[in-house]
């Protein structure tokens, strides 16, 4: 079974069973050309920064003679790691993300999230928030998201 057959098949954890500084499993993606047309195709985003090499060749966008992924692309692979680590099923309410360097193609990038804290309401809307950076092979971030992911309690926990 494959890591992302198992994420399938993995229960929603509960709010009950997290902790501030608890890390996710981190994931990595390499920026092909491919990833960035496909990426492009399905969000719409014909933007030549992405989609053409030969203009990206001559206008060095970013100081780079090479096309950069998607800023929400970016989001998207950090917010996978929510949905990686706690199954398809999660509930994300909120993706909060700053890009603060552009991915060319050739980058690796990595995301790592954290548990920042947990909010439990006790009225079915208790959540956690997740902080995921994602770096370059570099080591430089380039890109932050906090992801606010409604998790249910644990039977009998919370009860009065």
């Amino acid at each position: 079974m494959t890591q992302s057959t198992q994420a399938l098949d993995r229960p929603v954890p509960y709010l009950d069973d997290l902790k501030a500084g608890d890390q996710l499993e981190p994931l990595v993606y390499e920026i092909t050309q491919d990833l960035i047309h496909r990426y492009g195709l399905a969000s719409l985003d014909l933007n030549p920064v992405h989609m053409n090499p030969a203009w990206c060749e001559r206008a060095q966008v970013f100081g780079t003679p090479k096309t950069v992924q998607h800023g929400m692309m970016s989001m998207s692979f950090m917010a996978s790691v929510v949905l990686r680590s706690f199954g398809p099923l999660a509930n994300i309410l909120v993706v909060d993300s700053k890009f603060t360097k552009p991915g060319p193609v050739g980058n690796t990038i990595t995301c790592r999230g954290k548990v920042r804290d947990t909010h439990v309401l006790n009225n079915g809307n208790d959540y956690a928030i997740i902080n995921v950076e994602a770096t370059d092979q570099e080591g430089d971030i380039v890109g932050i998201s906090e992801v606010n992911v409604r998790l249910p309690r644990r039977p009998g926990a919370g009860a009065v």
